[in-house]
């Protein structure tokens, strides 16, 4: 499918996968073209190279083996040269490979040793021309970079009224004067072309430059020959063979992709052209522009300014490294030539065409920090992990300028997006609707509301058009008769009259993970932030709901996903099953979609699909025929619509903890499916026997084998259980003389013989157990016959997930919680209709976090749970229809549920609050309470996954304090949180030994120790060496403070300040 279902997608087919066979067809055979030679004399050796001929093999996969993961699939391209080498008036033709890289699927994903890789883009400096200035302790440097290819070839500097030229690598110094007489351009040239020419100052400087024709030295003159080469490089590149064979050694530095002319037209009003005619004239604009910026008749541009960035990308590694694999697999080819003869040319051909011998981008991709592990949650996770960016400059990380949203940057980069801390700032995220051409992000306008027409710009183009951002409007006041916006022009922002012809939409300054949250405007940004992060993480579950209250953006998301199944042709549905849909199209051809069920994701999540139309439907082209777990009738929703209720219940809402009803277990609200897979091999060994499957292995009980086939294993739909046998395998082996004599021994003493038997079984791992889904046969085949295996299988079985204490909810507003409590129905509150909430959690946290967004849908929530709708709510109503408009709005719907429902919640004194009543009792509790409809979602953060056991661990020398973080060993240190969890238990001896014996109280530390090893009494502990250390802190602010407690013998009061 290399078609778009939206048009405005970074990510989507079209832009993706069109690149890269851009790539394929055009970028990387020119460049193969051009550094490949045509032919090659060495030694009396004639080899030539039928460039033209250039072919790019690949090897295929059929697709169960890429969806399970085998480690050793690695779909990959290799570009193969046809070569005829003369020697002895005879020739000998073979196919010359050159290199190998992998493949790049329809979803931008890499396959490398069976997992799903993916390439994060890199913000980089882009090729051009950089005026800056550098302040030293006694004089100002003017500096003009032009940077080729990534690198700073020329630097053009003023410095103490003189024009020079840099090389740091080569430190090398030379007058620029100098250096224009050396291209042929005279004073009297220099003085017509410059605007400067009648000034003294440029006059001075060029009868200084007389002087500085006595230092120049011979590095100078093969530099000045460098440089004269380099202005006037028009030609294809030559090739030096000597003993070595080495590219042009200045070719990564030769302009590749120059400055753009509109850029250029932009900034400096002149056109940098790469043009013999026009040199003279670009490189005397660059001695004026610093004579401008030193007198300050201009101000310089920002080198951060993000019309001088660009996007580096997967295909650029591929450019960047080409040039030095060749030379290298040249190289080779040349010192083996020696060991060509026409009678062993087959042992020669094999030797340069061997593997090992063949550079594989997989090597280097592996260890690529920007090649990552991708993240396959849910499709948004993935969708946001493919939108990830990183900036890259050369500036300290440390400065917090790099890490500031620029101005330049609104509408290229999300606002709030980004990685949590050190690398905060530095990681960032792609708004919702961009497109990338030519690696620059362009963002998308409207142009006319009444059309609602759209253009694309750039960087660039951004600065000449005042852009109004959409959401901000200014009232009319005394001052000013006309409805004012705030605008967007050359970077900053005014305040001007409303223009209508070009406006950004509050949604272009997000991601997508931002545009789903409702009621983002009244949210904290942090919490936002948050809120959009454990979106991330959400689990697919079993049983979901469509969100009472929703954006576009789940639509948006939906017509974003690759994953859909759509039909292709228009036709009419004949068979419909949980694997595959039958289709007759309007030629009468069958047309049979397979639906990629029961595959699990990198997270080990299940991947699903569901059907959505049914045997005699009419389809047309581009008809959505089945959806992923993530998706509800094409649209994103991962979570359930819970009655959440903010107060209290017996203690157990501490520090955000929810309190959940069972009802949410019994019914499987939260459930998620994840999904196992155990790797079986049958072994061979010519020394001794194989490996066998059988049913009759000893030592087993019957019912751990009662899910087993006659050949030993384990059946599908078969429910198993922690301990149970899933493949019944023994290898039997030969006997040596020592075991034959031994097994004599036994059989005369007690009559029994030495089995030559040794298991092999496979079991289910504790914890592990669930339901087995299917199973995979492979036999003989090519992938794993040279590991000695003659049978291969694999074992899908799939967990069910329910919801236990310690697990993760969490809402769209960074409003999470641990399952504290799980209590049962009637014990709960209910409200005058019998409603009981799912969730109860605490109120507090609303205001101190601000995240007030929660509150809104809660009301909204309830209110169309009753009216049975739902909203698509934008997130600008206030700004763009009034301050009022949502409180009018939500005031509108609490009148209706109070008509047609008699729901009084509409009134002065508790205003959308209910009345709760004992579920115990029965009474009315006092006070009322905000009970409403949210969207709950459960993490991955399971607590399954997060018990873990420890010991005690070290100890800090300094506090005697345990020592946290697992990396560094640390155990049970115990913070805030985790004391006022123990406390809300009761757990007041776990509380006593965690202060007391595993803190810093030394003496009772080793009064345990004494106890443990040596039997003697333990001592009762009382108090740890912090408290102390908090009653010397209060005695310095003048506070005495004195502990007493009772003593054991004659019950009388001790002072224990003084230890």
């Amino acid at each position: 499918m290399l078609y778009s279902l939206l048009s405005f997608s970074i990510k989507n087919t079209e832009t993706l996968v069109s690149n890269y066979i851009k790539f394929l067809k055009i970028t990387l055979i020119n460049k193969l073209y051009k550094l490949v030679p045509h032919s090659l004399f060495y030694n009396n050796i004639f080899i030539k190279f039928y460039i033209k001929e250039l072919k790019f093999n690949t090897n295929k996969y059929e697709i169960k083996h890429l969806n399970y993961y085998n480690s050793r699939i690695n779909p990959l391209y290799q570009a193969t040269v046809p070569t005829e080498i003369f020697i002895n008036n005879k020739n000998i033709k073979f196919n010359f490979n050159l290199f190998k890289f992998p493949k790049i699927d329809s979803q931008n994903n890499l396959i490398l040793n069976g997992l799903k890789k993916v390439f994060i883009s890199k913000i980089k400096r882009d090729s051009g021309i950089y005026f800056n200035k550098i302040k030293k302790t006694n004089y100002t440097v003017h500096r003009a970079s032009i940077l080729f290819n990534n690198f700073n070839l020329i630097n053009i500097e003023l410095k103490n009224n003189q024009f020079k030229i840099y090389n740091f690598k080569k430190k090398i110094e030379i007058d620029f004067i100098i250096f224009l007489h050396y291209l042929g351009i005279n004073n009297k040239d220099i003085l017509r072309l410059s605007k400067y020419g009648n000034s003294i100052f440029l006059k001075t400087i060029l009868q200084n430059s007389i002087k500085n024709y006595n230092l120049i030295s011979k590095n100078i003159i093969f530099y000045l020959k460098y440089l004269k080469e380099l202005a006037f490089y028009f030609e294809p590149i030559n090739y030096n063979i000597s003993k070595e064979f080495s590219l042009n050694i200045n070719y990564k530095q030769y302009f590749s992709n120059f400055i753009e002319l509109e850029k250029l037209q932009n900034r400096m009003g002149h056109i940098f052209r790469n043009n013999l005619s026009y040199l003279s004239s670009d490189l005397i604009n660059i001695l004026d522009f610093l004579i401008d910026f030193k007198f300050n008749k201009k101000n310089f541009i920002d080198l951060d300014n993000f019309s001088n960035k660009k996007l580096e990308n997967i295909l650029n590694i591929f450019l960047d490294q080409i040039d030095t694999i060749l030379e290298k697999r040249l190289n080779f080819l040349l010192n083996n030539l020696k060991k060509i003869t026409i009678s062993n040319k087959f042992n020669f051909i094999n030797l340069i065409n061997d593997k090992q011998n063949i550079y594989n981008f997989k090597d280097q991709f592996n260890i690529h920090p920007l090649i990552q592990y991708l993240d396959q949650t849910n499709f948004l996770s993935e969708f946001m992990h493919k939108f990830k960016l990183i900036k890259s400059t050369k500036i300290n990380m440390r400065e917090f300028k790099l890490r500031d949203i620029r101005t330049s940057e609104l509408g290229k980069i999300c606002l709030i997006n980004t990685s949590e801390g050190l690398n905060s700032g530095l990681v960032v995220y792609l708004p919702q609707n961009i497109i990338i051409d030519n690696s620059q992000i362009n963002t998308p306008i409207y142009t006319n509301i009444k059309t609602f027409k759209i253009k694309t710009i750039n960087s660039t183009q951004q600065e000449k058009y005042n852009i109004s951002l959409e959401s901000k409007l200014l009232r009319k006041n005394k001052n000013s008769f006309f409805l004012n916006s705030i605008t967007f022009y050359k970077n900053y922002l005014e305040k001007n009259f409303l223009n209508k012809e070009s406006y950004f939409e509050q949604s272009e300054l997000f991601s997508l993970s931002q545009n789903l949250v409702p009621f983002l405007i009244h949210n904290e940004p942090t919490r936002v932030l948050m809120g959009a992060k454990m979106q991330t993480q959400s689990l697919p579950l079993i049983y979901k709901q469509k969100p009472l209250v929703t954006t576009s953006a789940n639509q948006i998301l939906s017509l974003k996903n690759n994953n859909n199944i759509y039909a292709l042709q228009e036709g009419i549905i004949t068979y419909v099953s949980s694997y595959k849909i039958i289709m007759r199209d309007l030629l009468n051809r069958e047309i049979i979609y397979y639906l990629p069920n029961f595959n699990f994701s990198n997270q080990n999540t299940l991947i699903n699909y569901t059907p959505l139309v049914w045997p005699g439907e009419r389809v047309f082209p581009g008809q959505l025929l089945a959806n992923s777990q993530d998706f509800i009738d094409n649209e994103f929703s991962v979570g359930n619509n819970c009655f959440v209720l903010y107060g209290s219940y017996l203690g157990y809402d501490f520090e955000d903890a929810l309190i959940i009803n069972k009802n949410l277990i019994e019914n499987n609200i939260f459930t998620s499916l994840h999904l196992d897979s155990y790797e079986i091999s049958c072994l061979y060994d010519t020394n001794n026997y194989s490996e066998i499957t059988t049913c009759n292995v000893p030592k087993y009980t019957m019912f751990a084998k009662r899910n087993l086939d006659k050949f030993g294993i384990i059946k599908e739909g078969s429910k198993v259980l922690e301990d149970d046998l899933i493949c019944g395998k023994i290898r039997l082996y030969n006997l040596n003389n020592k075991q034959e004599s031994l097994g004599k021994f036994l059989y005369v003493l007690f009559g029994y013989h030495l089995r030559n038997i040794k298991d092999t079984s496979v079991l289910i791992s504790s914890g592990n157990g669930g339901r087995v889904a299917k199973i995979e046969l492979f036999s003989n085949s090519n992938i794993f016959k040279e590991f000695n295996t003659y049978l291969k299988f694999k074992i899908f079985i799939i967990k069910q997930r329910i919801l236990e204490t310690g697990d993760k909810l969490w809402g769209r507003y960074g409003n999470k919680g641990v399952i504290a409590h799980i209590a049962n129905s009637v014990d709960l509150p209910y409200t005058e209709d019998s409603l009981t909430p799912d969730i109860i959690t605490t109120s507090v946290g609303v205001p101190s976090r601000m995240n007030l967004g929660q509150l809104y849908e809660s009301l909204f929530g309830l209110n169309f749970y009753y009216l049975d709708k739902r909203i698509l709510l934008k997130n600008n109503l206030n700004s763009k229809l009034g301050p009022n408009y949502l409180k009018t709005l939500l005031y509108n719907y609490l009148k209706q549920i109070n008509m047609y429902k008699g729901i009084f919640q509409f009134n002065s004194y508790n205003f959308g609050k209910s009345q709760l009543f004992n579920g115990k009792t029965g009474e009315q509790l006092k006070g009322t309470s905000l009970f409403g409809v949210s969207f709950y979602t459960k993490l991955i953060h399971m607590v399954k996954e997060k018990v873990h056991y420890r010991t005690i661990g070290p100890y800090s020398n300094i506090t005697q304090q345990p020592i946290k973080s697992r990396s560094k060993k640390g155990a049970q240190r115990f913070g805030e949180m985790e004391v006022w969890a123990l406390e809300a238990f009761g757990a007041a001896y776990n509380l006593k030994e965690l202060f007391t014996f595993k803190s810093d109280n030394i003496k009772a530390r080793f009064n345990l120790q004494e106890y443990l090893l040596y039997d003697l009494p333990l001592k009762n502990s009382i108090l740890s060496e912090s408290f102390y250390l908090i009653l010397n802190q209060l005695k310095s602010l003048a506070l005495n403070i004195e502990a007493l407690i009772l003593s054991e013998n004659d019950r009388s009061l001790i002072n224990i300040n003084n230890k």
